[in-house]
């Protein structure tokens, strides 16, 4: 199982689940995995895919349940729109008194990929598979000829990019099949397996070090990261608004009044966290819409509501009921606000001035470091709009001389 490679895992890349978890538990069986999730043993049971769909409806998206499936001396525990199994906290439970397990999550819709290997109570390695240059735990280089054979670059020779997002995750997939020999397929999870809904699940530990060590902004450029971090807040905070203002001149929304209002509130020092209901908050999400194609009450600013919910359910109100338009084939209803299906063209168009508000709103942050992270990742992210290599340079200078 040591030469299992990415292709091994290349059907999960097409149309599969967009979001879901598979944790490789070794020397548990599947009751005893359950319940270290956080399943009390009442409520541990037969449950299969159905059920899943169900509790996911009733979730909103953010399923609760874990399903177990035994392969030699591991457990497989997999989530569908799930991500228990990559707390360090559960995996803590999981591999406490010597075990060990591995983890990892596909979330398309967060673009936030993991991979967790743990042993004995103890992140040993983690990474995310899309920048596996940026790793943390105890032993984060243990895994890099294999990583380095899967294509996981532990160590690139120059700065690297983001790998694409299923790809990197069919890497992670087969690194942890190297690590337990274990090979995942969609059809463990066929049939009746055991499985329950997390109600007891491990509290979380209270914060501790430093929340950025693992900021996507580390992976794309160190060198503006540590300049940031040798600036004085003061430094940080105004450095942040000067890049607020350039993307949103390059979005052609520098003089919108509601944007002009926030960077100015920010010049006086007044950075509360910025409200739902505020005018800032809305703008974003009417760009947002238009970004999105979500549909959107532009005068509240408001997503608009479902307003048939419950015509969408079956007689007996077990499954969705999908209306398709004739014309294109797409879903659709005949009582609910639509959304829109946009072309690339309106979405690079929308892309811009929804990027120079978010980042109006970063800005505000309370937090002068986190703000000027979460700002300058767009000006070094070689795949972001407001990307400037010339202008990182000259802002990373500036942060070093403490200029402003």
């Amino acid at each position: 199982m040591r030469e299992v490679m990415p292709e091994a895992y290349a059907w999960q890349e097409r149309n599969w689940e967009e979001i879901y978890t598979v944790t490789f538990v070794r020397g548990l069986d599947e009751r005893e995995t359950l319940r270290r999730f956080g399943v009390a043993d009442d409520d541990i049971g037969p449950a299969d895919k159905e059920e899943v769909m169900e509790r996911i409806e009733e979730t909103d998206g953010c399923c609760d349940m874990v399903l177990a499936a035994r392969s030699g001396d591991w457990t497989i525990a997999f989530e569908y729109s799930g991500w228990e199994g990559t707390r360090p906290e559960t995996l803590r439970e999981l591999t406490r008194d010597g075990g060990e397990a591995v983890a990892v999550m596909r979330h398309d819709y967060a673009a936030s990929h993991r991979f967790q290997h743990a042993a004995d109570g103890r992140i040993r390695t983690a990474f995310r598979p899309q920048w596996p240059q940026e790793r943390w735990g105890s032993h984060p280089d243990t895994l890099n000829d294999d990583m380095r054979a899967l294509g996981l670059e532990p160590e690139p020779d120059k700065e690297l990019g983001s790998l694409p997002g299923p790809v990197s995750v069919s890497a992670a997939l087969a690194l942890a099949s190297r690590i337990s020999g274990v090979l995942f397929t969609p059809a463990m999870l066929d049939g009746p397996l055991l499985g329950g809904i997390i109600t007891d699940p491990a509290p979380e530990d209270p914060p501790t070090g430093d929340p950025l060590t693992t900021h996507t902004l580390r992976s794309f450029n160190r060198e503006m990261a540590e300049a940031i971090d040798g600036a004085s807040p003061d430094l940080q905070r105004r450095a942040s608004i000067a890049e607020a203002r350039r993307q949103c001149t390059l979005a052609g929304v520098a003089d919108h009044p509601v944007l002009t209002e926030a960077l100015a509130r920010a010049e006086q020092g007044q950075t509360p966290q910025v409200a739902d209901d505020s005018p800032l908050a809305k703008l974003i999400r009417i760009w947002e819409s238009d970004l999105t194609g979500q549909p959107i009450d532009t005068a509240t600013g408001e997503w608009s509501v479902d307003s048939c919910e419950q015509s969408h359910r079956s007689p007996g109100g077990l499954y969705s009921v999908t209306f398709v338009d004739a014309t294109t084939g797409m879903p659709t209803c005949p009582t609910c606000t639509p959304r829109r299906y946009l072309s690339e063209e309106e979405r690079d168009a929308a892309r811009p001035r929804w990027q120079a508000a978010s980042a109006v709103r970063d800005a505000l942050s309370p937090d002068a470091r986190k703000a000027a992270y979460d700002i300058h990742l767009a000006l070094v992210s070689a795949d972001r709009i407001m990307a400037d290599p010339d202008h990182a340079t000259a802002v990373i200078a500036t942060l070093r001389a403490g200029e402003a």
